[in-house]
């Protein structure tokens, strides 16, 4: 979606739906598209926010998705964390290790984020050149 210009803003798995074959999002109440007619600022907001998506959806799965015994009682963020500092505790699967190592280092950066953005100002910036970095050294499957 981001290489067409489109933001969905809430790529969560409860919007997205399948025929078995293809996959589709709902609920585009959020999204933004460089179609549509936007002011600079706009077409700003929308150049800098491009990689939302890519981190959202697998932030979403590493908070609600994961087995409830995989954290531990750790909270969301501390968990991730302490899995990228290195503390990963042996008796998760190997799939779900995959997963986690892959999406931890950028769902830190959103998280990190959302938490800034409820907690100190609605005005706080998105860390998309963080959020890319992140990504980029995100290139194992999983």
């Amino acid at each position: 979606m981001s290489a067409r210009g489109l933001v969905h803003f809430d790529a969560h798995f409860a919007n997205l739906l399948t025929d078995g074959q293809r996959m589709y999002f709902a609920d585009f109440g959020l999204a933004l598209s460089r179609d549509f007619d936007l002011t600079a600022e706009e077409r700003d907001f929308l150049d800098d926010h491009l990689v939302y998506d890519r981190s959202y959806a697998p932030n979403h799965l590493l908070r609600h998705h994961l087995p409830n015994d995989v954290r531990g009682g750790t909270e969301h963020g501390a968990f991730l964390h302490e899995w990228v500092d290195g503390y990963q505790p042996a008796d998760i699967p190997s799939d779900i290790a995959a997963i986690i190592d892959r999406h931890a280092p950028h769902a830190i950066v959103l998280d990190d984020f959302h938490h800034r953005l409820l907690t100190q100002s609605k005005r706080t910036p998105f860390p998309a050149a963080e959020v890319k970095r992140a990504l980029a050294g995100a290139t194992t499957p999983g």
